[in-house]
């Protein structure tokens, strides 16, 4: 059976002030009336029952995650009594699953991306799921543009699978000019951090790669109520130092949809409508000679800019943000 997996344990630094280390930017409604949690939700509910989409989320994010996600069966998520990255998530979830079907597939999921496209959506996991049998199938989308924010999958042979690539390299976020050598070259596609996998085959990467993590995990699924004392001391690695980057068991689908993984307030901008001096706002702000601005009040409060070009506002009732539109990946500098 096919089986999803969201990963809903991110602090959401990056949206400083409006996030905080309780309520991350993945319960947030940045987007309208529903928050990115919801909207995956919705997503993957069109292709898997809901019986078979479990959540890994913080203990500490428990009151948020009811208030976004409702009418989510609360039995189906794992509390993680502290952060340890991606690697115990995936692992954990894995042999949770495992114990109920043996010839299991799990697509994982971070919480926060949006995906406007969802019937292609769709399309392209059918496509992963059917590749999944022994292998694991990454998400790689389409590079639309030279981005610096996003870590890239360098892609090999063509597999029987038209849309079905090797992996040749993951490579770390790159500077501009790389980026644009990226983007020219086809070969390259964004990482995701989506991917499709067959259960049995992840549980063998990990205890081959990471078999200290996998050892702790089972021990917690055994006992469950050792959570609180064993999870703290797991290995915080990612899945991607931990596996992707050492397994000969992966290879990449060329993503056919639109995707942005909602990373930073520059992304936000997008969502909303722009004057014609390129300034955006989900607010009535007040702009006198100033040019490609973007404007987010959380508050009633009032907000004019005058002269200034190329800078980010965020106002909330707790705090003030005003930063260069460039540093829009430097805000958890100023989260802490």
């Amino acid at each position: 059976m096919n089986w999803a997996v969201i990963m809903a344990g991110g602090s959401g630094t990056r949206f400083w002030p409006l996030s905080n280390p309780s309520h991350p930017k993945q319960f947030l409604n940045l987007l309208g009336d529903t928050t990115p949690a919801a909207a995956c939700l919705h997503r993957l509910s069109a292709f898997i029952p809901l019986d078979h989409i479990w959540i890994v989320a913080s203990e500490k994010h428990r009151e948020s995650l009811k208030k976004a996600l409702p009418d989510f069966p609360l039995a189906q998520v794992l509390w993680e009594p502290v952060g340890r990255n991606t690697a115990a998530c995936i692992a954990w979830v894995t042999e949770i699953i495992l114990e109920r079907d043996k010839d299991a597939k799990i697509g994982v999921f971070p919480s926060d991306h949006d995906i406007p496209d969802e019937q292609a959506f769709v399309q392209c996991l059918e496509k992963a799921f059917l590749a999944a049998k022994e292998r694991i199938v990454l998400f790689g989308i389409e590079p639309t543009r030279p981005e610096t924010g996003y870590g890239y999958i360098e892609i090999g042979e063509n597999d029987s699978d038209s849309c079905v690539y090797s992996v040749a390299s993951f490579r770390e976020k790159p500077d501009l000019e790389t980026a644009i050598q990226y983007l020219e070259s086809k070969h390259y596609l964004w990482n995701s951090g989506m991917f499709i996998f067959d259960a049995r085959t992840m549980h063998q990467e990990l205890c081959e790669h990471v078999p200290q993590i996998v050892d702790k995990i089972l021990k917690i699924v055994r006992h469950p109520e050792k959570l609180a004392e064993i999870f703290p001391t797991l290995m915080s690695i990612s899945i991607d130092y931990a596996v992707m980057e050492h397994t000969h068991k992966a290879v990449v689908l060329r993503a056919s949809f639109p995707w942005d993984d909602l990373g930073t307030w520059a992304a936000i901008r997008s969502y909303y409508p722009v004057d014609e001096h390129g300034n955006t706002s989900n607010t009535n702000a007040r702009l006198i000679d100033a040019e490609n601005n973007f404007i987010y009040s959380a508050d009633q409060r009032k907000i004019a800019i005058l002269g200034l070009n190329h800078i980010i506002v965020v106002s909330t009732p707790d705090a003030i943000l005003v930063m260069d539109d460039s540093r829009s990946q430097d805000v958890r500098k100023v989260s802490d």
